[in-house]
């Protein structure tokens, strides 16, 4: 179960963080499963930068199928689950596989392709998780998120009979110049900048952290793409877990 100070991040961010939520030791298997799909599927090797090519590998099927990713799920996360979502149900893996290679490039917060992974026709009763497989830092690929934009959506929605995805999240990054701030290529102001928009704080963060952390976050945020400017990979997993019906 979450804490009663982390229940309250939670429903004002729509992010929260559970530190060490598998093993370290976990988290270096699960490492391990994937350098052997990078070193077979595209010929990289773990020492050697040269061969870290393409920057985001995809189609990495036996990763995503190996049953040591079921480390994530911990008692810890599990209680977690059960708190916000009650009886839910057990994903047959733990979702997608992410993967970003150093990238030799400045780190900026992105200003394109920010956006939900649902829709907005009914109230979700899911969650995201977001499991780091290796130390991720500032700058390092780990996924930006704007932590309130789910608050934000909310409050839209309450306006509005419209429900088409694409309507709803584009109007939403038009609604405030905090929003068109952050989805500009000329910015006058620094995005990182916490903003309060009618009395709903926001904030962009990056899912930066140790192997073994986790997070979750409410459905509706937002997030984006960043580039990888750190010297090691950017290696996650993400999954929805959904409610039973």
């Amino acid at each position: 179960m979450l804490t009663t100070e982390e229940l309250d991040v939670f429903e004002r961010d729509g992010i929260v963080k559970i530190p060490s939520a598998f093993t370290s030791d976990e988290a270096a298997g699960m490492r391990d499963v994937l350098w052997n799909e990078l070193s077979a599927r595209y010929a990289m090797d773990r020492d050697d930068r040269s061969t870290w090519t393409p920057s985001r590998p995809t189609g990495l099927k036996t990763t995503k199928s190996s049953r040591g990713a079921h480390a994530i799920l911990s008692p810890r996360v599990r209680s977690v689950l059960d708190g916000l979502l009650g009886e839910w149900i057990e994903p047959k893996d733990q979702g997608q596989v992410l993967v970003t290679m150093p990238e030799d490039v400045p780190w900026a917060v992105p200003h394109r392709q920010w956006h939900t992974d649902v829709g907005f026709e009914t109230e979700t009763g899911a969650v995201k998780i977001w499991a780091l497989y290796g130390d991720i830092g500032p700058g390092g690929g780990g996924t930006p998120q704007v932590a309130g934009s789910h608050k934000v959506i909310e409050r839209f929605l309450g306006t509005t009979d419209e429900r088409e995805f694409k309507a709803v999240r584009d109007q939403v990054l038009r609604s405030d110049p905090w929003f068109r701030n952050l989805t500009s290529e000329e910015r006058t102001v620094d995005p990182m900048e916490p903003a309060d928009l009618d009395g709903l704080p926001v904030r962009v963060v990056e899912l930066t952290g140790q192997a073994g952390d986790v997070y979750l976050t409410h459905p509706w945020i937002l997030h984006s793409i960043a580039p990888n400017a750190a010297d090691t990979p950017r290696m996650m997993r993400s999954r929805f877990i959904r409610r039973a019906q």
